[in-house]
């Protein structure tokens, strides 16, 4: 439940013939000294969320009689009113506030409330909110309130507001896209060059988390998402798989040094003697020869099959093996230039045509 401020002159007209006079044939103005002494309807605001506040010139209410016994009361009011509000949309929501007044203490048997013409509610052309854009407005006599104690007579106006998206595009949105964009610079980073592909990635990775924080620090704390953090979300997720990316690409990069690692351990295991002959009868005096056998808790180095893979069975030299799990991973950097890019830009335009069907 969200509020908001309004200044408004209320104007009111009924009928006393307790007021009728002849004598004079203007109308009489009454001040606030002798308002007390006169009935005045006891219309309150049902949404009103604070006490009203005082006016700074001190004079904010007359009563003008006529002769007819019609009686004008008019009284300027600063308010703050509770507006209910849906942030699903944000920031391309729609809004509806409405000020909704009634009858306290008199029911319908006593006093009716309408609106007196279809223009009753007049907005000044010079308010200009910095959020919203006040596209129209709509008044509604029949909101009669039904308690315990009776119906009572209710008017209402309703006032359609919409937000303005320019500052949250120049804030979150085009940011956001320039730090995915900058994430991409490291498919252009050769994978030998790891500590600035990884500083690249983690300050953009930062970057997102600060730039969704910000976003949600100015709103109250809801249950359900935005359409902002929709996106946050998903630039963030660019963003982070861009560093996954990476630390393939490196993984797939440094892999030859590994099967060179198992080659030499295989090479070793070879010259290994498999038998050794006594050299002195008399210390071997049971035994010819002493067989160098592996322990099965102790097996020698054999480098695995899916580690060693087709290069080991063909006999690559190292550095064929290690240009082609260069190539490899330069294969990768290729693809991801036109993957990563073309799946934003299907993202942006998904994402801009139904949030903006409903941004109306």
């Amino acid at each position: 439940m969200q509020d908001y401020t309004v200044m408004l002159f209320l104007r009111q007209r009924w009928n006393d013939p307790r007021f009728v006079y002849q004598d004079y044939n203007d109308s009489i103005t009454l001040y606030e000294k002798v308002l007390d002494k006169i009935w005045v309807p006891d219309i309150y605001f049902v949404n009103e969320k604070g006490a009203p506040f005082e006016s700074t010139s001190g004079h904010s209410t007359l009563l003008r009689i006529h002769p007819n016994g019609d009686v004008l009361y008019s009284a300027k009011k600063t308010i703050l009113l509770a507006c209910p509000m849906n942030f699903q949309l944000f920031p391309m929501d729609n809004q509806v506030c409405k000020i909704k007044m009634e009858s306290y203490g008199h029911t319908t048997k006593d006093i009716e409330i309408w609106w007196s013409r279809e223009d009753a509610v007049l907005i000044s052309e010079e308010i200009q909110m910095p959020d919203y854009d006040l596209v129209t407005w709509k008044i509604n006599n029949n909101c009669d309130s039904h308690h315990t104690t009776g119906t009572y007579s209710c008017i209402e106006a309703k006032l359609f507001l919409i937000r303005h998206i320019g500052y949250y595009l120049i804030q979150h949105y085009i940011p956001s896209i320039l730090i995915v964009v900058l994430s991409w610079l490291s498919f252009w980073i050769s994978p030998e060059i790891a500590p600035a592909r990884v500083a690249l990635g983690i300050t953009t990775v930062l970057t997102s988390t600060t730039l969704t924080a910000v976003s949600r620090s100015a709103m109250p704390r809801f249950s359900y998402v935005r359409a902002i953090d929709v996106w946050m979300m998903t630039c963030g997720l660019f963003i982070f798989f861009a560093l996954v990316e990476f630390a393939v690409v490196h993984f797939i990069f440094k892999r030859d040094k590994k099967f060179a690692i198992s080659r030499k351990a295989r090479e070793m295991s070879k010259r290994l003697p498999r038998k050794k002959k006594a050299i002195d009868k008399k210390d071997v005096a049971s035994e010819d020869e002493v067989d160098f056998k592996p322990d099965k808790g102790m097996s020698s180095p054999e480098p695995d099959q899916d580690m060693v893979g087709a290069e080991e069975k063909t006999h690559r030299t190292p550095a064929e093996i290690k240009a082609l799990y260069m190539r490899r991973a330069r294969r990768i950097d290729y693809y991801s230039r036109l993957i990563f890019p073309l799946l934003f830009t299907v993202f942006n335009i998904l994402y801009w045509s139904v949030y903006l069907s409903m941004y109306h």
